[in-house]
C-alpha cells in the first residue's frame, strides 16, 4: 500500500493536503483561556552550606527544615535529598478550591 502511495504522486499530495487540512483545523478548534487557572501546589526549596559533607548538611540543615515544614497547614508531602554541600526539599501541598485559595 505504501508503494503505491508513492508511486501515485496526486495521491500522496491529497493525503499531504488532508493531513495538513485537518491538523490546522484541530489546532483552531483546542479551547483557550484568556489567563488559564494554574494550580502550583508544590515547591522546590534548594539549600547551601559550602564545605559540608551529606551527613552534616542532613543533620543540620535538611532535618530541621523538614520538622519546620511538616508543622505547616496543607503539606501534602515533603520529599528531601541531602548531598555534599547541597540540601534539596520538595514540598508538595493538598489543593485548594479556587474560593478558598483567593481567600488567602
Amino acid at each position: 500500500m505504501l508503494a503505491r502511495l508513492f508511486q501515485n504522486h496526486v495521491l500522496a499530495n491529497l493525503t499531504f493536503v488532508l493531513v495538513l487540512t485537518m491538523g490546522f483545523l484541530c489546532y483552531n478548534l483546542l479551547p483557550r483561556q484568556q489567563d488559564p487557572s494554574i494550580n502550583f501546589n508544590w515547591i522546590d526549596i534548594t539549600t547551601v552550606l559550602p564545605g559540608a559533607a551529606a551527613e552534616d548538611v542532613e543533620r543540620r540543615v535538611t532535618e530541621v527544615l523538614e520538622k519546620n515544614i511538616r508543622r505547616v497547614a496543607d503539606v501534602k508531602f515533603v520529599s528531601s535529598i541531602s548531598r555534599e554541600s547541597l540540601s534539596n526539599i520538595l514540598v508538595r501541598f493538598h489543593d485548594l478550591p479556587e474560593r478558598l485559595f483567593d481567600k488567602r
